[in-house]
């Protein structure tokens, strides 16, 4: 199978246990395989049988930066899910997230490695009255989901969060066209927001639109 890498993406985002890793920024290494079919994209020259490298560097920087990770083994399995849920053609996301001042002073780095494919993956599909929402993964601190909205459909608040208790959100446009307040949302840039803040989403699109959250 084909892949589309991305290696060495650095970081700065708040991850680990220790009480100064919970307030202070520390510097990650990332690197991503992304696994699917590249060869319409080879044989066409379209941006669209394939996926945008720059998109996938800015969606990994998104949630890592936002969703402040205790530990990495976490982290990975977030970034895995995140990736095959936004990104359907792939058949498969390789994850590999390096502290280096993890072991400062007795060894380079700290890593871990993962590879996870859809089938690996707990997602759960369930009909609404404005769509479809995908949860990618639940746990007791976050849910992740793509909400998919049926043209001419609106959302002013989200589902109840199954799992977690939930305070801020992440959100981005994954595809289609979603307007908030009569005014589009801009692809490819992440909102922030508290979970109570409403928001007021149609899809003004002829298409089904669909919408990264992250919920913590």
């Amino acid at each position: 199978m084909d892949v589309i890498r991305i290696e060495g993406l650095e970081v700065d985002c708040v991850v680990g246990v220790r009480p100064d890793e919970r307030v202070n920024e520390q510097r990650v290494s990332i690197d991503v395989g992304l696994h699917l079919d590249l060869a319409p994209a080879g044989h066409s020259g379209r941006i669209a049988d394939t996926y945008d490298y720059d998109r996938i560097a800015d969606e990994l920087i998104a949630l890592l930066r936002f969703r402040r990770y205790q530990i990495i083994e976490n982290a990975t399995e977030e970034l895995a899910a995140m990736l095959l849920g936004v990104h359907p053609m792939a058949s498969r996301a390789d994850i590999r997230l390096v502290k280096p001042a993890a072991l400062r002073g007795r060894a380079r780095a700290a890593a871990v490695e993962i590879s996870r494919t859809p089938a690996t993956l707990p997602t759960q599909s369930v009909s609404r009255g404005f769509g479809t929402q995908r949860v990618l993964l639940s746990s007791h601190e976050s849910e992740l989901s793509c909400v998919e909205l049926n043209p001419g459909a609106s959302l002013d608040r989200l589902p109840e969060a199954a799992d977690c208790t939930v305070s801020r959100r992440l959100m981005w446009v994954v595809r289609g066209q979603l307007t908030a307040h009569e005014t589009n949302i801009p692809r490819r840039c992440p909102v922030r927001s508290a979970v109570d803040e409403p928001m007021h989403l149609t899809n003004t699109g002829d298409t089904v639109a669909s919408l990264f959250v992250c919920r913590c």
